[in-house]
Parts: C-alpha cells; sequence; structure tokens
C-alpha cells in the first residue's frame, strides 16, 4: 500500500494509520466497499479474506453539572483543545451505560458527584469522528475543582458560557441547547 493512501487510512481514535488486516494481515486498501452503498472504507486487499474496516465513529458522553443554577465548565489538559473550556466529558467505555458514563467523567474532570437529569441532545458533525450525547445534571456530591484532565474549573451561569472559548462544535451546540432549557426554567 502506498503512502499516498495513508490519510484516508487514518483512524480517529487509534492515533495512526491502520495499515493491515486484523482478520488475515494482508495489506489494506481504500476502495468502494463491493455490496455496500458505494462509500469508501479501508479493504483487505486478500480475494480469499475480503474483510471491510469500517472506521465508525466513537460515542462519547457528557454532562453540564449544574452547582446553584450554574455549570461547572473545565479547561481541557490536553489535545485536541488543550487550553478551551468544556463541560466534563469523554469516551464511552464498552459495556458502559451512556449516562454513567457522563457521570464517570463530572468526577474524574471535576470531582463532583453529579445526578444524571434529561438528554440535552445527540451532537454530530460532519468530519468529526465523535458522536456526543449530553445530558444536564445536577451537582449533589464533592467539591469542584480541576483534576487530571483539567487545568482549570470555573462555574458560569446560562448568559456567562464563554462561546468564544469552547472547545468544540459539539460542546457549543450542548451549552446553546442548555441555555434554552435554563430559560425554560428547568
Amino acid at each position: 500500500m502506498s503512502d499516498s493512501l495513508s490519510p484516508p487510512t487514518a483512524h480517529p481514535h487509534l492515533g495512526g494509520n491502520i495499515r493491515f488486516c486484523i482478520s488475515c494481515g494482508a495489506e489494506l486498501t481504500y476502495r468502494a466497499w463491493i455490496g455496500g452503498d458505494g462509500t469508501m472504507q479501508l479493504c483487505c486487499t486478500s480475494p480469499s479474506c475480503n474483510h471491510v474496516h469500517f472506521l465508525d465513529p466513537k460515542v462519547a458522553a457528557g454532562v453540564i453539572p449544574a452547582l446553584d443554577g450554574r455549570a461547572i465548565i473545565v479547561q481541557r489538559a490536553h489535545n485536541p483543545g488543550k487550553g478551551l473550556w468544556t463541560f466534563p466529558g469523554g469516551f464511552v467505555n464498552r459495556g458502559e451505560v451512556v449516562s454513567e458514563a457522563a457521570v464517570r467523567e463530572a468526577m474524574e474532570e471535576a470531582g463532583v458527584e453529579v445526578k444524571s437529569g434529561p438528554l440535552m441532545g445527540v451532537y454530530s458533525f460532519p468530519g468529526n469522528p465523535t458522536i456526543l450525547i449530553v445530558y444536564a445534571g445536577e451537582v449533589v456530591g464533592g467539591e469542584p475543582r480541576p483534576l487530571a484532565e483539567s487545568t482549570d474549573l470555573r462555574l458560569v451561569g446560562p448568559d456567562e458560557i464563554p462561546y468564544e472559548e469552547l472547545a468544540f462544535d459539539t460542546t457549543r451546540a450542548a451549552f446553546r441547547d442548555w441555555q434554552a432549557w435554563m430559560s425554560a426554567g428547568k
């Protein structure tokens, strides 16, 4: 497989290029999937294997934890978005319930125990390999503080969200929904 095919084979979550079939070890190529809908996929070059390596999106969970009507936001310690702000969130582990993943992330990133509330939304954008599922939440324990994945923490009211400093399009979309939800008196 030539290096000219490297960009399309870059896996969005494994941090590198996928070059060999996980089923048989043959090289991969990027082509329309035979029997598929014509979309380009990573396919094994071995005629006896012909395995298709789907580069499916990852699922992430987030929670907008409220304390006295203000949202906890954390400043990211790592890329992507290092130094920018978001609500606690991260990837869902295999077999983990999405709402429980959101609650776990609040403890890991902000040191707070959160009761998961209503679903704010499911967010995905073209070219983004992540689907983000966000809940509203209520802080029920712990002391808000930045932990290993965060360099700082703030409490912001619905009208104080620093949109120009937020890390991702999905973060901005979720905060707009949370802001509207809070304005409706929830």
